[in-house]
């Protein structure tokens, strides 16, 4: 059993064998998730059996981008609508102006300092934006920096890449001035990016990947924000086979998590685009509706004491 920690949480990677053998009960107090990397999917259903949720490590936020914004939009609610067209009009009234532009490095520099006072704001932030540089770089002309500007000062941001060997164009981080927040920019920012994507004749954009366990590194309320904008989470492999794996995770402790949590993981007939909800809370009546309204699937509830 090989043992790490991540932002507060405790976590034991072990092999299919150790999973299935140990008595979990007894490290409540010492280990917050079990994890088995990789798992045969001849061994899924046996950990599905013992507790595990079998999932892709990671999900991509995926779209079609449309004919234009009114096709793109006509997929969301009536209430998400207004609620753009009321971002909108804040943007506006801010005297916010679009620009998007080829990256370079002053520009990676501008955006990663909006980015770490973001993460800096986050329960358990992480911020994984600035290690990426040197392989951004290396392929720098796929990348192009979307801005919100009052003047020349960068208020809202979001890096984008070209993948044309997928076929998608990648929001790969977004982020926006702490005034800016109520203000819904982050939601005009993603729809700029969708349009950037569809002029650029990408048929799909991404909003990036998530790790799959919701209430840790990302809070809930972002998997309801990008559901509403019309965005699906499917396993980050469908969009790019080199991008995550699959692996089975047992959760022992609510500890470092919000409550509820919850992860995306694999329905029993097996592997594909669709997932089912795995919702986790030390109480029985967990009020789950804010997620599932806005992606309809299975729901399984698990009681954490």
């Amino acid at each position: 059993m090989q043992t790490t920690e991540l932002v507060g949480l405790r976590m034991a990677t072990v092999g299919v064998q150790e999973a299935l053998t140990t008595d979990w009960s007894r490290h409540q107090t010492d280990v917050d998730l079990v994890r088995v990397d990789r798992p045969e999917p001849d061994t899924w259903p046996d950990l599905a059996a013992a507790g595990f949720v079998v999932k892709p490590d990671r999900v991509t936020w995926l779209a079609d981008t449309g004919a234009d914004e009114r096709d793109f939009l006509s997929r969301i609610s009536r209430k998400e609508r207004e609620g753009v067209a009321k971002a909108r009009r804040a943007v506006a009234a801010a005297e916010l102006t679009w620009r998007r532009t080829p990256l370079d490095e002053a520009g990676w520099h501008a955006f990663l300092g909006l980015y770490t006072d973001a993460v800096s704001r986050l329960r358990n932030g992480l911020p994984v934006a600035g290690a990426h540089w040197d392989t951004i770089n290396a392929k720098l002309d796929r990348f192009f920096l979307l801005g919100a500007y009052r003047g020349e000062e960068l208020c809202g941001a979001a890096i984008g890449e070209l993948c044309p060997e997928v076929g998608v164009t990648r929001v790969r981080f977004s982020a926006v001035a702490g005034e800016q927040r109520n203000a819904s920019l982050s939601r005009i920012i993603y729809l700029e990016a969708v349009r950037a994507a569809r002029e650029a004749g990408y048929a799909r954009v991404t909003l990036g990947n998530d790790p799959n366990l919701y209430g840790h590194l990302v809070m809930p309320g972002l998997f309801a924000f990008k559901a509403r904008l019309g965005f699906v989470p499917v396993p980050s492999t469908l969009v790019d086979p080199a991008d995550g794996w699959d692996v089975a995770d047992l959760l022992l402790s609510m500890k470092p998590l919000t409550d509820p949590a919850f992860m995306l993981g694999y329905p029993a007939t097996g592997k594909g685009s669709d997932l089912d909800f795995h919702f986790f809370s030390r109480n029985d009546d967990s009020d789950t509706r804010l997620f599932t309204t806005c992606l309809p699937a299975p729901t399984h509830a698990h009681r954490i004491a």
